[in-house]
């Protein structure tokens, strides 16, 4: 049970395993009737991996990730050992990229995604650029081109 709790908080939320350690229980807040999370920025050096944000939790998934965190502490860390531990990494970038997805698709409802043989952006029919655009941004990557969004996370 605690695996697919945690596997549903990642998937409802843009984290990698870097902001995942430092996710704390006051980081996942109500706002205009919506679950947001709060993601802290990440840096390894001077080089700014994950820009400060605030993610939208996939309509309709707000419970699972608020399951998690009612009635712990605001300055208790979401996921720890023994518990929550932080998933590999490879289970945090699928889950990324299932988050993207389902965002895209919420931004973007009439769209759907071509199949797993079709990983190339070839015109601007293939996707929507302003719903890209925002997913980009709850990805904590606003300086990427949202083609290559499109290719990493969504396609």
């Amino acid at each position: 049970m605690k695996e697919s709790i945690q596997h549903s908080a990642h998937f409802y939320a843009p984290l990698d395993s870097h902001t995942t350690r430092l996710l704390q229980i006051g980081d996942v807040v109500w706002r205009d009737g919506r679950l947001y999370v709060h993601v802290k920025e990440y840096r390894i050096h001077d080089w700014v991996r994950t820009v400060e944000h605030i993610a939208p939790v996939v309509i309709g998934q707000e419970q699972v990730v608020w399951r998690l965190v009612k009635g712990r502490a605001l300055e208790e860390r979401v996921f720890h050992r023994p518990a929550l531990p932080v998933p590999p990494w490879r289970v945090i970038y699928t889950l990324r990229r299932q988050y993207g997805r389902a965002l895209y698709l919420e931004y973007d409802p009439g769209r759907r995604l071509p199949g797993p043989g079709k990983r190339a952006i070839i015109s601007p029919r293939d996707y929507d650029e302003a719903a890209a655009r925002k997913v980009v941004i709850a990805m904590g990557r606003p300086e990427a081109d949202p083609m290559d969004l499109m290719r990493w996370y969504v396609l």
